[in-house]
């Protein structure tokens, strides 16, 4: 029996081990079979599975609840319980930061008490919308739900923000983050919903949300304030210019504004089919973006530290909705009076007397015709400091809150009077975690920045409702002080460092009070102050002077000053030094750089001085520093911690730089020494302060989570006085008009032409002006000498002249394939000789224009007369020989048709000085109407051997700019808005204009276009553009040059066209 069971045992062991073994071979087969996926690479679908029938389906069964009318957004309401109605509305609200003292943005508030009586207060604002930067936790939405149930006759809406990252290439269309992005859109729209379950992600909102606040939604805003950077590298990177999604159509745009285009196309696309609902969409847009070119803005000095806030353009004229968008769609802005300086700078805005926001939004609501222009930013702060100025008041901070609340009242007015469709203050409350360029690097170390309440930091201080832990009222009294009845005493909390003396024997008609402060370490700082002969055994950082109530200030050891101006090459070590040269100066910081616009005019610096002390109770001015009570005796100080240089009082860290580290430092204080003299008026010191002549000390406790108070600031009442007054204008009844068509002047219907010409081929024109073309993607026709070209640069002069480098074929080449055009200027720099025969002249005209265009591969259409000179035989000789267009020098006559185009007059560049910005500004707006030829030769660097011959010999005539001289007439010319464009393109259109006959013939809902023309289309292939005048709202273009859905705005539709072609309009609403 033993041996049975030992049998079974070794079978059953031997049965294992072959199992075993099995597996494990198995193992190994599956491990060199195995490809690992990574889960977080994996994307989901995003949108419902559909075809056009179950889209048309979803499309015809969504509901809506908000729209599009004209200028302002409109809400469907019902009328006593039975009949609904639209009811036009303009928006009025507030933006909803949640930072609280503390936090950082994404760390959000998860109290649904606190969510409602922001949203109750908001109300009684007489607010009627509230806007999100992104998704908020669930209990924002609860609130909001349940607000809007108890306050049903007052709604507050939700403008829901969708938050978009950086690329991390800069490039938007980037695949990847464009399914992140639609992923949050689509997590916004379940949100709204009441319908999404937000895994935890680091940055975002997350948790169960089940309330369905769709119907309080009045529309998404989707993004941020785009960096001109990263839309120039997106532009620069994609050749995507079209797209006709079936919600939103863009048939002729940038790559940003395709990218933006699909993104609203995707969120209405998503909304319609998962929920049979529609809202209106838009994008965040700021002035850096818009769509006006501005002469007062360019970046001069490469030591700036800012982006070129006017070289890209997101344009809301390009936008489109399709027949399928039963919501329209609304433009928003945020738009401030100080930023960028062209809004008060550019003769435009800055004519008006007092207020330069109201023409400048004018000028703004123009360019969005036809929908709401939302301000969905707006608002100066109540801070302290000051970190832009502006010629009429509307500075980026120094106000305090009277004044705030005064200049927002202005703002929200002008908006209204602008017939923008809604005003959206910024913001709710005051955030600490904000950085502001010009204190930021002051405020170390960084990631504390949201425990303490920066007053020289005006990012942090726009609320309306006020976030402050003040210990002490600047008043004069001692109720808030303990033990009050001391000779001095100091406290401090995360926004100042107070001071308080009971000064029975004091009167300014009399004395003068100096404060000496030792912030850190007593060998540093300086030992001598300015009214005492011998030397400190401690050194002085900061001296307070209160001469008078209108003679106070804070200076600054002049060795621990963080003046900076990198312009000039000066940047100090932000730490204190050990001297005792008694010399203490005004702090000042440089607000507004020198600037020069681009005809010349000059803007000078305006420093910041922020030692001056503002005397006042602060139930007068919020921003009072210092207080004396000339009955009680009591004098109360509050300074600023940035005043003493302290950068994070949380944790007691103060600006200890070290010199050519990458980084600014800090050190621990151990506490302030401080020093108070009480002296005559001559500064002869009578008494100090404590009586023996030693240092008052007072060190604080550090924090690391800061307490705070609420309080409503003045603007709240003087807003919520305004808002009850502000409702939609009434409507203009539109003019119905008859359906047709004509061409327009000019291409896109611009002003005026203008083309910029070259001659000689000179190498610089391909090294220097080319990338500059480039930049403000424009074109330009280069002329170019037959003798003088080969197939790689060479160096060529003319007769009594030094060498220049040419380019050769392949830079000509490259130029022609990137859209210039190349034009001949002769076989040889020589007049056309008249005494030659006509058949000689036309043979000679024509070997080189097929030279040319063996070289580029494409036909030459135009001639560059070489030293302009011209007889009516050469004029015949030109045209046999197959030339189109001719460019002269010099003419006063401006080119208006097709008349004379084998002589266009052109105004020519003699040097860096003639034209001058305001002659060459002038040229420009003689030009309006007309044509406008510009003919240049060579660009040369300012230091280059060329323009040092030239200074050498005084050549006047130098037919040179410099590089920087050709970027600014360039700019200039963008800024114009005229069609800049080669010289066949514009005598193509002039041709064409002339040579087409418009016929067309209306059937129904739909039209046939014909661009009838005896033109030979294969040389005549310039689109022109068709302006259709129309009732019809939502038209489809088919077989035009750029197809796609257009809408008619004030009436009107442009598109282009090509001769000879059948285009079908049909309307689709």
């Amino acid at each position: 029996m033993k041996a049975k069971y030992l049998v079974i045992f070794i079978f059953s062991a031997i049965l294992v081990l072959t199992v075993y073994l099995m597996l494990k071979v198995e193992n190994k087969i599956r491990e060199e079979k195995i490809i690992v996926i990574d889960s977080t690479k994996i994307k989901l679908k995003l949108l419902p599975e559909s075809d056009d029938k179950i889209l048309l389906n979803s499309v015809k069964k969504a509901s809506i609840d908000f729209k599009i009318d004209g200028d302002y957004f409109e809400v469907l309401k019902t009328r006593k319980g039975k009949n609904k109605k639209w009811i036009p509305i303009f928006l009025k609200g507030v933006n909803l930061g949640v930072a609280l003292p503390g936090k950082f943005p994404s760390e959000f508030p998860t109290e649904f008490q606190l969510y409602m009586d922001w949203l109750v207060k908001i109300g009684e604002m007489n607010s009627n919308v509230v806007r999100t930067y992104t998704i908020l936790p669930p209990v924002f939405y609860e609130a909001l739900a349940d607000y809007n149930l108890k306050f049903s006759d007052k709604p507050l809406y939700l403008l829901q923000g969708v938050w978009a990252t950086v690329p991390k290439n800069h490039d938007y269309l980037n695949e990847d983050y464009t399914y992140d992005f639609k992923s949050e859109i689509k997590d916004a729209i379940d949100v709204i919903h009441g319908n999404a379950v937000l895994k935890k992600k680091p940055g975002k909102a997350s948790g169960v949300y089940v309330s369905d606040v769709s119907k309080y939604t009045i529309a998404y805003l989707l993004g941020r304030e785009w960096e001109p950077k990263g839309v120039e590298i997106t532009n620069q990177s994609n050749s995507i210019r079209s797209f006709n999604g079936e919600f939103i159509s863009v048939p002729e745009g940038t790559p940003m504004e395709i990218w933006l285009a699909k993104m609203m196309n995707f969120a209405l696309k998503y909304e319609t089919l998962q929920y049979r609902n529609q809202h209106p969409v838009s994008f965040v847009n700021w002035l850096p973006l818009d769509p006006m070119y501005h002469n007062s803005e360019f970046i001069e000095n490469e030591k700036v530290r800012e982006y070129d806030n006017d070289l890209e353009v997101v344009d809301f004229r390009h936008f489109n909705y399709t027949s399928l968008t039963k919501t329209g769609i609304y433009a928003a802005y945020h738009a401030y009076p100080y930023y960028p300086d062209y809004i008060y700078l550019d003769k435009k805005y800055s004519q008006n007397t007092n207020d330069n926001y109201l023409p400048y939004l004018e000028d703004l609501k123009d360019k969005c015709p036809e929908m709401p222009l939302i301000i969905a930013e707006y608002g100066v702060p109540s801070s302290r400091g000051i970190s832009h100025f502006s010629p009429f008041g509307f500075h980026q901070g120094g106000h305090n809150e009277k004044e705030q609340a005064k200049i927002n009242k202005i703002l929200t007015e002008d908006i209204y009077r602008a017939n923008c469709g809604g005003a959206i203050i910024f913001e709710w409350i005051d955030e600490w975690f904000k950085f502001n360029w010009l204190v930021m690097d002051f405020e170390q170390p960084q990631h504390r920045r949201k425990y303490w309440h920066n007053m020289e930091n005006p990012e942090q201080n726009f609320g309306i409702l006020a976030m402050e832990n003040r210990t002490k009222t600047i008043d004069g009294k001692t109720d808030d002080w303990e033990n009050s009845d001391k000779k001095i005493q100091a406290d401090a909390d995360p926004s100042y460092f107070y001071l308080k003396y009971r000064l029975p024997d004091f009167d300014f008609s009399r004395n003068n009070l100096y404060i000496a402060i030792d912030t850190y370490d007593k060998s540093k700082g300086d030992h001598k102050l300015p009214f005492i002969n011998k030397n400190s055994g401690k050194g002085i950082e900061f001296l307070v002077q209160l001469v008078g109530v209108d003679s106070a200030e804070i200076l600054v050891d002049d060795k621990y000053s963080v003046f900076t101006d990198i312009y000039n090459d000066y940047i100090p070590v932000y730490a204190s030094k050990e001297n005792s040269n008694g010399k203490f100066t005004e702090q000042k910081l440089l607000a507004n750089r020198e600037r020069e616009s681009l005809t010349g005019e000059k803007f000078p610096r305006i420093l910041y001085n922020r030692s001056k002390l503002a005397f006042g109770n602060i139930s007068e001015n919020s921003n009072a520093d210092w207080f004396f009570n000339s009955e009680t005796k009591i004098l109360e100080l509050r300074l600023p911690w940035h005043l003493l240089n302290v950068s994070d009082p949380s944790s007691l860290q103060v600006l200890d730089d070290i010199a050519g580290t990458p980084e600014i430092e800090t050190s621990t204080t151990e506490g302030f020494h401080i020093f108070s003299f009480i002296t005559d008026k001559n500064n002869n010191i009578i008494s100090t302060i404590p009586e023996n002549k030693k240092a008052f000390y007072y060190v604080w406790k550090g924090w690391n989570e800061p307490k705070y108070e609420t309080r409503l600031k003045e603007q709240y009442f003087v807003l919520k006085n305004l808002f009850s007054e502000l409702h939609p204008k009434r409507k203009t009844k539109k003019k119905k008009v008859q359906n047709g068509f004509k061409i327009a002047k000019w291409y896109q219907n611009k002003p005026a032409a203008v083309s910029i010409t070259f001659d000689d081929g000179s190498y610089g024109q391909y090294e220097y002006a080319f990338p500059i073309l480039q930049k403000y993607k424009l074109k330009a026709d280069f002329g170019i000498v037959g003798e003088w070209t080969a197939e790689e640069p060479k160096i060529t002069a003319e007769k009594g002249s030094f060498g220049i480098k040419r380019m050769g074929w392949k830079q000509i080449r490259e130029l022609h394939n990137t859209g210039n055009e190349i034009s001949s200027h002769g076989s040889k720099h020589e007049k056309i000789d008249p005494a030659k025969s006509y058949t000689e002249i036309v043979s000679e005209l024509r070997k080189y224009k097929n030279l040319i265009q063996e070289n580029i591969g494409d036909s030459v259409f135009t001639i560059h007369y070489p030293y302009s000179f011209t007889r009516q035989k050469i004029f015949d000789a030109v045209r046999e020989a197959g030339f189109l267009f001719g460019r002269i020098g010099d003419s006063g006559s401006p080119n208006t048709s097709a008349d004379n185009l084998l002589k266009l007059g052109s105004k020519i560049i003699l040097n860096n000085n003639d034209p001058n910005p305001k002659q060459f500004y002038e040229w420009i707006e003689d030009a309006r109407g007309n044509w406008l030829v510009l003919m240049y030769h060579h660009i040369f660097p300012k230091n280059s051997k060329a323009m040092k011959l030239f200074e050498y010999h005084n050549v006047y005539n130098r037919y040179s700019v410099t590089p920087e001289n050709f970027e600014k007439q360039v700019r200039l010319l963008r800024n114009s808005d005229y069609w800049i464009a080669t010289t066949s393109e514009v005598g193509k259109y002039l041709t064409e204009k002339e040579n087409v006959k418009l016929k067309y013939n209306f059937t129904n809902d739909s039209c046939l276009l014909i661009l009838e023309s005896a033109l030979d289309r294969n040389i005549y292939d310039q689109p022109l553009t068709i302006e259709f005048t129309t009732n019809w709202k939502v038209v489809k273009i088919t077989h035009s040059a750029k197809d796609g859905i257009y809408n008619a705005r004030n009436g009107k539709i442009y598109f282009p066209a090509f001769i000879n072609k059948k285009i079908i309009l049909e309307k689709e609403q």
